[in-house]
């Protein structure tokens, strides 16, 4: 599977009328529009090392390890049958997904519950400007961020610097 062609199906517009006659939902999109804007570039530059050993020091969840055997964290899901986003996903489709961000943001699978995911990203974006297209991914990716974010702009200030990653599905 291509990984631009399943975020492009995943990719929720209205029509172009509705588009125009609805400011929330311009916003909603803003600033990309309608159109699903193409996968985001890699990050080169990594999250400063002491920001990621803080995160993770303070990182207190309390979880069981689970082992599978898997070539890469993104192969996970379908390996255990992950079905968490089922009314909208197949773990296959999901893995394709993580298999890129694994590639150009250094994002792992980290916590997988019921119906949400978390990843832990090396590599997030540093800027604002940056974070936009990786926000539309995600918008296109999950029914909404863990923390509630639905908006691009809002997924996109809560990714900057961030080397937690949510997504949740109902």
């Amino acid at each position: 599977m291509d990984v631009a062609q399943v975020l492009e199906g995943w990719w929720w517009a209205p029509d172009k009328g509705e588009f125009a006659e609805d400011e929330e939902l311009r916003k909603m999109f803003a600033p990309f529009g309608g159109r699903f804007p193409g996968l985001a570039p890699a990050v080169d530059e990594g999250l400063d090392p002491e920001l990621m050993r803080r995160a993770l020091v303070q990182y207190t969840r309390h979880a069981q390890i689970g082992l599978v055997p898997a070539g890469r964290p993104a192969d996970i899901l379908p390996r255990i049958g992950w079905a968490g986003a089922s009314n909208h996903r197949s773990a296959s489709e999901l893995a394709v997904v993580l298999r890129s961000w694994e590639d150009r943001f250094g994002a792992r699978l980290l916590e997988v519950g019921y119906e949400d995911i978390r990843l832990l990203v090396s590599r997030p974006p540093l800027t604002l400007e940056a974070a936009q297209p990786i926000a539309a991914e995600h918008f296109a990716f999950a029914d909404e961020a863990r923390n509630g974010s639905r908006w691009i702009s809002e997924i996109a200030q809560v990714i900057v610097n961030n080397p937690f990653w949510d997504f949740w599905w109902d």
